[in-house]
């Protein structure tokens, strides 16, 4: 064979070398690359892909139908400091978080809502520009200034919406609180409110001590729904809701006449919100700790209306509740005694998840009913107030008389094993309750000539949407409320949260049925749950360290103070014996003892995060790369075999 024969041969072997076409492939993937992220980030820069678990990135279908409705731009400005991530990396997380949020919100609204995120640092117009929108100025140690992380919303006519500071710990309701911004704002109003029922939240004029008349002050409550909301006390006998009322809220409906209770009725079936107060057994008018008269229960309710949509608040019964029961004076004056009708509902009695009561710290009722949807009802109940797992139903009768008896009540009581709900929000299709259509006036009650309505409603003409509450003691101010004086004022101190509940209902009830939709998400925060649980039992132990050192220390002064009190009298030095001396030396060995166990634990604790901090940093920075080295080896001897295998057989 001669040299020529071969030449061709060894010229296609080159041009099939492996490695020659693996660094060609690399090479092409590498381009390949780097051209589709530039082609991805000038064509796909609105589209998204959220992987966390609770879709913390993502809008949900309520907000989407919020900016559908909004008809002209609504501009968002964040004032962000950067030094307040840089110095505080949960705010850094966090900042992140809602400016991404806020971006998608300006993606998704078709260009209605323009965003502007500014960095406000010290002594700058940007930083006016913050201070003059009223948003909160944080001093912030190591840093020139304060900082600001604050949001300000405005329409075309100039309405300011603000978020004062953008808290982390509700990060939960983040979506809420900008949906209900931009709605507000693409509104432009704050709504009003009609307050219908016998008790004034607005205070009255009663006849006083000395037979004159006094004025009573309007209720706390009265003044939290003010700050939010126009007000407006509508007359007991009104034969129609007027059209300028936002949201109407009824507290105790006793005594209502059929043509107001069928104004009631139209106005909820024609798309009107309401907040619902009734109560099988009213403190604030069965008096001070006491049950009304026998045979006079202070009980109210919407019957005819409840009965059509479907709903139960039975006025025989009131919910007992031995976990969540407040403590009152007992008959001697001196000791105290739980009363399990009277409730202080915290944690698990309120809903986490919705907007009204999940950043409520308690919630005080008194003799509160509860409510339950019948069988087949088209109603939907979201509890948003519960009793105790293990409560009880207590008869109505069992509270009246001159004088409650808490110990009977204590006594009797049989844990149950339901929960009760005592507010819910209720939603859905619902009739009429007046199906003949508008009763007869009342006896002695004049006709309202202006009281007309074009078409007389037999079912509603979108699902409801109203707050339920069993209990109108949750509105009066002896059951959360004490006052001080104060320089002279008359300063209102609240033991519950029953204002902000309140404020809250309306505040969603006020905005778009939308809102109402919105539930909490999920927090970005993910706590490294193991070592969490280390420091969790170092604690523990710690405490328990620290408690045994203390009673030593306690018990040695004790020796010690025995010893110097046995001579008290002689008003000098204490001379010891030698066997009280070796007893203090003990005492004192002890000490040192407890305290080198104590650093025991610290270094423990120390070396078990650490241990496992290393082990984390091993498998980011080290095991990767070891198991991808790991591969290429067992890759190439793969190869190197299957090429010698190769080589074999053609030989």
């Amino acid at each position: 064979m001669t040299t020529s024969d071969l030449a061709p041969t060894g010229a296609g072997t080159a041009r099939r070398d492996p490695a020659r076409l693996t660094a060609i492939a690399l090479a092409l993937l590498a381009v390949l690359f780097v051209a589709v992220n530039v082609l991805v980030s000038f064509t796909l820069t609105t589209k998204r892909l959220d992987l966390t678990s609770d879709k913390l990135y993502s809008l949900s279908p309520a907000t989407q139908r919020v900016l559908d409705g909004i008809v002209e731009p609504v501009t968002l400005r964040l004032f962000y400091s950067k030094q307040l991530g840089t110095k505080v990396p949960s705010y850094g997380v966090y900042g992140e978080r809602v400016q991404d949020v806020l971006r998608e919100y300006a993606n998704r609204s078709g260009g209605k809502v323009i965003l502007e995120i500014y960095d406000p640092t010290p002594f700058t117009s940007v930083e006016d520009r913050a201070v003059s929108y009223g948003l909160q100025q944080i001093p912030l140690e190591g840093t020139d200034g304060t900082v600001f992380f604050g949001l300000a919303g405005s329409n075309m006519t100039d309405d300011v919406e603000t978020i004062p500071f953008l808290q982390p710990d509700r990060e939960a309701f983040l979506e809420y609180d900008l949906t209900k911004m931009i709605h507000s704002l693409s509104k432009g109003w704050i709504g009003k409110v009609g307050i219908l029922g016998s008790m004034k939240l607005d205070g009255e004029v009663r006849m006083g001590q000395m037979g004159r008349p006094e004025q009573t002050p309007p209720m706390v409550v009265a003044e939290r729904i003010k700050e939010i909301l126009e007000v407006k006390t509508l007359d007991s006998d009104i034969q129609k809701i007027p059209d300028d009322i936002t949201i109407l809220l009824i507290a105790q409906p006793n005594n209502l006449s059929p043509r107001t209770l069928f104004a009631i009725d139209q106005y909820i079936l024609g798309g009107g919100k309401a907040a619902i107060f009734v109560d099988p057994f009213a403190e604030s008018q069965a008096g001070a700790m006491t049950g009304g008269p026998m045979g006079n229960v202070p009980s109210s309710t919407l019957q005819p209306l409840f009965d059509a949509w479907g709903l139960e608040m039975p006025t025989d019964k009131v919910v007992g509740d031995r976990f969540g029961a407040r403590r009152v004076g007992a008959r001697d004056g001196r000791s105290f005694i739980t009363y399990v009708p009277w409730l202080l509902l915290r944690g698990p009695n309120l809903e986490r998840n919705s907007p009204i009561t999940a950043q409520i710290d308690g919630l005080a009722v008194a003799s509160a009913g509860y409510l339950k949807a019948k069988d087949g009802a088209s109603i939907k109940l979201d509890p948003l107030v519960r009793s105790s797992p293990g409560s009880m139903l207590i008869d109505v009768k069992e509270l009246l008389g001159p004088m409650p008896e808490p110990e009977k009540l204590l006594r009797n009581y049989v844990a149950g094993p339901e929960r009760f709900t005592i507010a819910a929000m209720v939603t859905g299709n619902v009739k009429t309750g007046f199906p003949e259509g508008r009763p007869a006036l009342a006896e002695g009650q004049d006709d309202d000539p202006t009281a007309t309505f074009d078409t007389v409603l037999t079912e509603s003409k979108q699902p409801i949407e109203a707050l339920v509450v069993a209990d109108t003691d949750v509105l009066t101010d002896r059951f959360w409320v004490q006052f001080r004086e104060f320089y002279g004022r008359r300063v209102a101190v609240p033991g519950a949260g029953n204002g902000d509940f309140v404020a809250n209902a309306l505040d969603a009830l006020t905005g778009s049925s939308a809102l109402l939709d919105l539930r909490g998400q999920g927090s970005s925060y993910r706590p490294f749950e193991v070592i969490e649980q280390i420091k969790r039992e170092a604690d523990r132990k710690y405490q328990a360290k620290e408690q045994e050192l203390r009673e030593t220390l306690t018990e040695t002064q004790k020796k010690l103070d025995a010893l110097r009190n046995r001579q008290a009298g002689t008003g000098g030095p204490v001379a010891l014996s030698e066997d009280e001396r070796r007893q203090v030396q003990e005492y004192q060995r002890q000490i040192l003892r407890v305290r080198s166990e104590l650093r025991g634990v610290q270094r423990s604790l120390r070396e078990d995060v650490e241990r496992l901090e290393s082990k984390v940093l091993f498998a980011n920075i080290a095991l990767m790369p070891i198991l991808v080295a790991l591969f290429a080896i067992l890759l190439a001897v793969w190869r190197v075999r299957r090429r010698a295998r190769r080589t074999m057989v053609e030989a």
